[in-house]
């Protein structure tokens, strides 16, 4: 790697840990003014709130990266071009495209870094901060297995394999009772489960009881009530826990709801989402350097940051817009996870035809 390369990308390597650093504090500024009447409710040690803020660490960097990438790249190359850089690059006959493309190499690096990060080290954090929200909070919580979503419950624990939150209907239902020590004492089965009257109600239920002599008596029940299950405002967590698992689990996962006849479409949206949301890092950085070199040495730093917002909105709303298509089967799952990525790609390449060189 030439000097001036080496001089370009340890700019902008300088200002992507200030941005990073500043995005993840107010991130987490804003997270604790969000939780703290519940932390002092709950009278959380001090100790415990810090160690609950470090493991939401690596989902907040996951997050926060792509706009990270976007203003270090945007100012490192409005500050060269201020102090007169990129001039002297062009008078010394620099193609501008070559002594920038250590930049799209590190944006390169960090997407793939996030997709690693994301696939070993971010669902074990977020699935402590789960334990810590049932610990301390008393939030009702779930582990994820080979069969779906495990729930203890009061009197038992709950397997369900598919969780609806826009119809409050949960799909997939075998219920064991137990008693202390761990005495399987019955077992109900439902199709689904609905929330009505602020209870968990299933249409039609096969219930088994278990005797102590070792019999098993099945009786089918109607409007069956699951009792001691959350509220489905309390259970959202459940969901997140679904969106917090590795690339492989999920995919396991979907395999799963799929040989069951399930609807999948949300799942699979998540899925090629674990690789296409990483890589809006390399995008943003692809989208960044004909943005800065055009505007030249006018821009500064108020003017990068203002265009930072201005690309990532536009991002986020695209990305919304083509979720929500998705998540109604409007487009293809694939086409819902990589559209905004493609778009950009096309956008940022369409604006180096433009860059003097």
């Amino acid at each position: 790697m030439k000097i001036l390369e080496k001089h370009v990308l340890s700019e902008f390597l300088r200002l992507l840990v200030m941005a990073l650093a500043g995005f993840v504090v107010l991130f987490i500024t804003v997270d604790l003014f969000e939780n703290v009447d519940t932390l002092i409710e709950h009278k959380v040690p001090a100790l415990a709130s810090f160690i609950f803020f470090i493991y939401k660490l690596p989902f907040i960097i996951g997050q926060v990266s792509p706009v990270a990438v976007l203003v270090a790249v945007l100012l490192s190359l409005g500050i060269l071009s201020k102090h007169g850089e990129i001039t002297a690059m062009k008078a010394g006959g620099v193609k501008l495209l070559r002594a920038v493309s250590p930049l799209l190499a590190a944006g390169l690096a960090i997407s793939l870094a996030i997709i690693l990060m994301n696939e070993y080290l971010t669902p074990a954090a977020q699935k402590k901060v789960d334990t810590f929200r049932k610990q301390w909070f008393g939030v009702q919580g779930g582990t994820f297995g080979k069969e779906g979503l495990w729930v203890k419950s009061d009197g038992g624990i709950l397997n369900i394999r598919h969780v609806d939150f826009k119809k409050n209907t949960l799909y997939g239902i075998t219920y064991y009772e137990l008693k202390k020590p761990f005495n399987v004492t019955g077992r109900v089965e439902a199709p689904y489960a609905e929330w009505r009257d602020e209870k968990w109600v299933a249409e039609r239920a096969a219930v088994w009881t278990f005797t102590q002599e070792g019999e098993a008596l099945a009786v089918e029940k109607e409007q069956f009530v699951l009792k001691g299950l959350a509220e489905p405002e309390d259970l959202v967590n459940l969901e997140n826990f679904q969106q917090n698992m590795s690339f492989l689990e999920l995919r396991y996962y979907i395999g799963e709801l799929d040989e069951d006849g399930y609807d999948t479409a949300k799942y699979r949206i998540d899925l090629w989402s674990k690789i296409s949301f990483p890589l809006v890092n390399f995008i943003m950085a692809l989208v960044g350097i004909p943005f800065a070199l055009k505007t030249g040495r006018h821009s500064g730093i108020a003017a990068g940051v203002g265009l930072s917002i201005v690309i990532a909105f536009s991002y986020w709303m695209v990305y919304a817009l083509t979720r929500s298509l998705g998540q109604g089967g409007m487009v293809p799952p694939l086409v819902a996870a990589f559209f905004p990525d493609l778009l950009f790609v096309a956008i940022g390449s369409l604006m180096y035809g433009y860059v003097r060189q």
